[in-house]
């Protein structure tokens, strides 16, 4: 049985919360690295750097890979207080949005900063992604071409 991200324990996953951070507006990441205490700190384990993936396919999830092209990707590996070790890769070249999403990642293996970070930047930022994914389903459906039979007017026949 497939597992969905709704799942209670995927609240837990590091892989999905750093996902979210991944995705996140950077702007938001920024106003809740406002609010931290002010005895956060962390450093840099490799610089911030930008480089590029190789992005492959395959038709139909099946078949021979193809390749895409390539996308740009920041990364980050940092420190948090001394302990936790945070990373982050986000799509870009905004080096300020891979730094804050690893400093999240690292605080959330943190106990101490775990719960109310959970509760306070992941489920803003989960509330922001869902509003985000319905304006894009509703303008998916906005789009959407009615494909059910009509009586269509046949041409060169005057009633």
């Amino acid at each position: 049985m497939q597992r969905t991200t709704n799942a209670p324990e995927a609240e837990n996953n590091r892989k999905n919360w750093m996902a979210l951070l991944a995705q996140a507006d950077p702007v938001d990441l920024e106003e809740a690295r406002d609010q931290l205490d002010d005895n956060v700190y962390f450093t840099l384990k490799t610089p911030t750097e930008t480089g590029l993936f190789r992005v492959q396919g395959k038709k139909d999830g099946s078949g021979s890979r193809f390749s895409l092209g390539e996308v740009t990707v920041s990364k980050c590996i940092l420190e948090v207080n001394g302990a936790w070790q945070g990373a982050a890769w986000v799509m870009g070249s905004n080096l300020r949005h891979a730094t804050l999403a690893a400093l999240f990642d690292g605080l959330l293996q943190d106990p101490n900063y775990h719960d109310r970070i959970k509760a306070g930047v992941l489920s803003q930022l989960r509330e922001k992604e869902k509003i985000r994914d319905d304006q894009l389903n509703q303008a998916a459906r906005a789009s959407r071409m009615d494909s059910s039979p009509q009586a269509a007017p046949v041409r060169g026949k005057r009633s």
